[in-house]
């Protein structure tokens, strides 16, 4: 196998692997969306065990969908290009794949990472910052899809001509 085919190789579960998170992370995000509780003028009513389960999916979906996609879909994808140089900063890799099309936006990746971080941390003593936390994320998982459905696409764009 050459290197091209053996990346190549690496992007398919990669793509796959991202696939299910997003398709589950929508499932979550469809039934959150409609939460009463994280409507920026509702009463701090408590979330029922139901509503809890789907944010915790929620919050665990978007994180592992956007860890798959840095670890997993934009290396290998970037490989591919050989756009990849192992000894430079996440940073310039997601500005790189931003100035190829492969993503919107290296500062908006940055925002999602951020907003992730501080939904993954339960502040027990201060539930109306979790709920705006919550909120933010909620809010932001159609952009997140959007960069997952930008870096798909371009991996099945350079898949299809590796193969031509």
């Amino acid at each position: 196998m050459s290197p091209q085919e053996i990346i190549v190789f690496k992007l398919q579960p990669a793509l796959e692997e991202c696939a299910m998170h997003r398709q589950r992370l929508h499932q979550a995000w469809l039934e959150a969306s409609g939460f009463a509780a994280l409507k920026e003028d509702a009463a701090a009513a408590p979330l029922g065990d139901d509503q809890v389960r789907t944010l915790d999916q929620l919050v665990f979906r978007f994180g592992r969908l956007q860890d798959a996609m840095g670890t997993r879909l934009l290396p290998a994808l970037l490989q591919l290009t050989q756009e990849w140089r192992d000894d430079e900063p996440f940073l310039d890799k997601l500005n790189r794949a931003e100035k190829l099309g492969m993503l919107p936006s290296a500062e908006q990746w940055q925002l999602l990472r951020e907003m992730r971080n501080q939904t993954a941390h339960e502040y027990p003593s201060q539930p109306e910052l979790v709920r705006a936390n919550l909120r933010r994320l909620v809010a932001q998982v159609p952009v997140l899809e959007l960069a997952h459905a930008q870096l798909a696409a371009a991996a099945q764009q350079r898949t299809m001509a590796h193969r031509s």
